[in-house]
């Protein structure tokens, strides 16, 4: 029996009633106090592709496995629709917006002010490690901040998992937290003979499946049925490798005082609204998580929370609490509903961009997704779709305009102005006073043509109001982000490469 058992049952049979949790950070004693903390990203994995949450195709053995004994969370929201924004909220506790990082293709980095996960644990005593994927995980983009190790050597977790490992073996006396993250599921899908088998899928077939969704063929194929299965098949490859992550926990006997949290960052669209990949939309298929919260001797028996949560920005603050580390870390916490102390998340919200018109793109858009209902805002188009969860779970059907899921726009509208970027630690008029802060002409071009631009959307929608004889939308406030700041960062060729290879930069 565990040496946490006896404590963390305190309480907990009024707390595994629990749907939900509050918007309030956990606060209070610590479920597993000094324990090692291991966050799991499973890149682009959608949670209706996993055993755990009803899906029947043998995707996620492992995963099932650890399910079996942790908390599952039915509901978990991501934040974004891409893996720079979901994977910051994670890190930071602060929505994508807040960051400034909302938009594809990446524009900007981390903030460097922001307090990360990491460097928490860091100043806990903690060893820190994050083996992981690489791309918009990337050091580049602020990931590595504080992490004694930070490796991306491949794409996938195979790729670095020995490393994962040894590192493992030389911490068996020493609290540590680790990230480990991997591309296995985003395309193009890869597998082995193994994984293809345990899907169904023919193993004649080629490692890779090139050429779905790409630039120009984004059309519904004739053989969708079979792509799905290659992406359900690197699933698999996928877990095999947590498999083996796991394995070594409990080899190392480290399964007993380590809390495991494994989750993704978003999920992938297979034009279930005429789409394909993700990024560009906050459909179901994108957003709807996994998040499954191993606490050692919590519930041995495993528990399902069908509540509604978010799931990016939750990630940081809920680690931490578990622990019990010192902290000021914003963001909400799950601690609370494992003690029976919380009840209720009454909206969970997310937000991606991208450019208007590529590859089907409608621009800024914002969701507000609440227990029965979803509302969908595409802000630069001042259109709107609201969704009745209760009866339509898949997002299929439209709700007809005037619907009272409509009224919760007041509330969308003013959760997205208050997350402008938060601001440079230095003034507009420190860097006006400074030569080499100033201004290039490239970069005025691009504020004056920001400016143009929405000029042109505002005019837009007001032309659209007149046809329909509907009101049109009130103006959003400007986000207060220096438009100069928005141009985008050229990236080194090594990162391009390794974005490319994972289909991005291509539009």
């Amino acid at each position: 029996m565990s040496r946490h058992l006896p404590r963390l049952f305190v309480g907990l049979a009024v707390c595994l009633a629990l749907a939900s949790c509050s918007k309030q950070a956990g606060s209070g004693r610590a479920l597993c106090a000094d324990c090692n903390v291991v966050l799991i990203s499973m890149d682009t994995v959608r949670a209706d592709h996993l055993g755990a949450y009803g899906y029947d195709v043998g995707t996620s053995p492992n995963v099932d496995r650890l399910a079996e004994r942790a908390v599952v969370f039915e509901r978990a929201v991501s934040q974004s629709a891409w893996t720079l924004p979901a994977h910051g909220s994670m890190m930071t506790g602060l929505y994508p917006g807040r960051l400034g990082v909302t938009h594809y293709p990446a524009k900007r980095r981390l903030p460097t002010g922001v307090p990360m996960l990491a460097e928490e644990f860091k100043k806990a005593g903690y060893a820190t490690a994050g083996f992981t994927g690489g791309g918009f995980v990337a050091r580049h983009f602020g990931f590595g901040r504080g992490f004694d190790i930070y490796s991306t050597d491949g794409r996938r977790f195979e790729h670095n998992m020995d490393e994962a490992v040894s590192f493992l073996k030389s911490h068996t006396k020493r609290r540590f937290f680790m990230f480990l993250h991997g591309y296995n599921a985003h395309r193009p899908y890869f597998s082995l003979a193994a994984d293809k088998k345990a899907v169904g899928l023919s193993t004649d077939g080629p490692i890779e499946q090139r050429g779905f969704c790409m630039r120009g063929r984004r059309e519904r194929p004739d053989d969708l049925d079979r792509i799905i299965k290659y992406y359900d098949a690197s699933i698999h490859h996928g877990d095999r490798q947590v498999g083996r992550f796991l394995d070594a926990l409990t080899e190392l006997g480290l399964d007993d005082n380590t809390v495991v949290l494994i989750t993704s960052d978003h999920g992938e669209e297979f034009f279930e609204h005429g789409n394909c990949d993700h990024v560009r939309f906050l459909y179901r298929e994108v957003v709807d998580v996994p998040y499954i919260l191993y606490v050692p001797g919590l519930t041995p028996e495993g528990h399902r929370v069908p509540g509604l949560v978010p799931a990016s920005i939750s990630v940081a603050r809920t680690l931490l609490d578990v622990a019990g580390v010192d902290h000021n870390m914003p963001g909400p916490s799950l601690a609370g509903i494992l003690r029976g102390e919380d009840r209720g998340f009454g909206a969970v919200y997310s937000e991606t961009a991208s450019v208007t018109g590529k590859l089907g793109s409608r621009g800024e858009t914002v969701a507000m997704t609440t227990p029965r209902q979803k509302l969908v805002r595409y802000t630069q188009e001042g259109a709107e779709e609201a969704y009745d969860l209760a009866r339509d779970p898949f997002e299929l059907r439209v709700l007809p305009a005037g619907h009272e899921a409509y009224g919760r726009r007041k509330t969308l509208e003013a959760w997205h102005v208050a997350m402008s970027p938060l601001p440079k630690p230095t003034t507009r008029v420190a860097r006006a006073a400074t030569p080499d802060k100033a201004r290039t002409p490239a970069q005025n071009r691009a504020r004056a043509a920001a400016q143009r631009a929405a000029r042109a959307r505002a005019n837009a929608a007001a032309a659209r109001a007149g046809r329909t004889g509907k009101t049109a939308p009130p103006a959003r406030p400007a986000r207060p982000a220096d438009p100069a700041d928005d141009a985008p960062e050229e990236l080194p060729e090594d990162l391009k490469e390794h974005l490319r290879s994972l289909g991005y930069l291509e539009d």
